[in-house]
């Protein structure tokens, strides 16, 4: 009976601490440690190209503690070192050569994945938000633009947004509802600061409302001021002010005079 019992627990806790979550890409979570009484808004972190799941991870530390982190690898292993969204060939003039329909394949993952995160731990579906550095901000855009019915916002540092992604049919009434924070360096060395500006332009000729561009004194990397607005965004986004009730006006008024 005591070995029966002992077990038992073992198979418990095993379950307990094994995958909820019903997907082929791999994962790390980190669960709210602010509870309240509202299903938790989830942020997905999407990394750089040849990098992992464990590259923005640590970021989740200083944000809104009420959000549900989950930080995704890219499914495709490089043959260097790390993973990526889709491959790339890298050209002169920080150009890049690609296929679309590697990333097209990735988008699809991430969004069958926010979908059964969503379900596995009961959260906010209305408020999810993805942010992606580099190669994951271009996922970001594209994820975007694709499902606009599913994120509510894209933190896009220093990415880019791919012609393929302006050119995808997407539903407008809806996609310019979606908040962005867009991040770049000035002394970027990867991809050109005048990316981000041309993803601004684009999303404000499409008249999404709520469109907040930083530049940044940096390389191809993310700063520590960077991570404050990030986290001062992130809480306006799921916090936002409530409007100040209308005053009646109770004093006496005198018509002016002609």
């Amino acid at each position: 009976m005591r070995k029966f019992l002992i077990l038992f627990l073992i198979t418990v806790w095993s379950f307990s601490f094994s995958q909820t979550i019903k997907t082929d890409l791999i994962y790390k979570i980190n669960e709210p440690t602010k509870k309240t009484d509202k299903p938790a808004p989830l942020l997905i972190f999407l990394h750089g190209y040849g990098s992992s799941e464990t590259d923005l991870f640590d970021i989740a530390k200083s944000l809104d503690a009420r959000f549900m982190f989950i930080s995704l690898r890219g499914p495709i292993a490089l043959k260097d070192a790390g993973f990526a969204w889709y491959e790339l060939e890298f050209l002169p003039e920080q150009k890049f050569k690609y296929d679309y329909a590697k990333a097209k394949e990735s988008r699809i993952k991430i969004l069958s994945f926010i979908s059964n995160a969503c379900k596995a731990y009961k959260l906010d579906s209305n408020n999810v938000f993805v942010m992606g550095f580099s190669q994951g901000a271009i996922m970001g855009y594209d994820l975007a633009l694709a499902a606009p019915k599913k994120i509510k916002g894209v933190l896009a540092l220093s990415g880019k947004m791919m012609e393929e992604s302006k050119n995808l049919k997407t539903d407008w009434a809806k996609a310019a509802k979606t908040k962005y924070f867009i991040a770049h360096g000035n002394a970027d060395n990867v991809i050109k600061i005048s990316e981000a500006d041309s993803a601004v332009s684009f999303l404000k000729s499409k008249k999404v409302k709520d469109v907040k561009f930083n530049n940044y004194e940096m390389v191809h990397t993310v700063n520590g001021k960077e991570l404050n607005d990030i986290k001062s965004w992130l809480k306006k986004a799921i916090d936002p002010p409530e409007k100040e009730p209308l005053k009646t006006n109770t004093t006496n008024t005198i018509s002016p005079k002609k």
